[in-house]
């Protein structure tokens, strides 16, 4: 199951789940939980944000600053 699509409508919908059952809070804690996660795997070298960021600029057919 490594289909992106896939994934992110799995994920949309658990998230969907959990702010109908639990409110709007438990949304907030789970996006902050998201946002620890990839703070901590930046901190350890497992993400290249200068990479994201070319990636994402190439895609837009825009280049990136040298």
């Amino acid at each position: 199951m490594s289909n992106p699509k896939a994934i992110g409508a799995i994920a949309g919908l658990v998230l969907g789940i959990i702010v109908v059952c639990f409110g709007l809070k438990a949304f907030i804690v789970v996006l902050f939980v998201l946002v620890g996660w990839l703070i901590g795997k930046f901190w350890m070298g497992e993400i290249d944000l200068l990479d994201i960021y070319e990636r994402f600029m190439r895609g837009r057919g825009k280049r990136p600053r040298e």
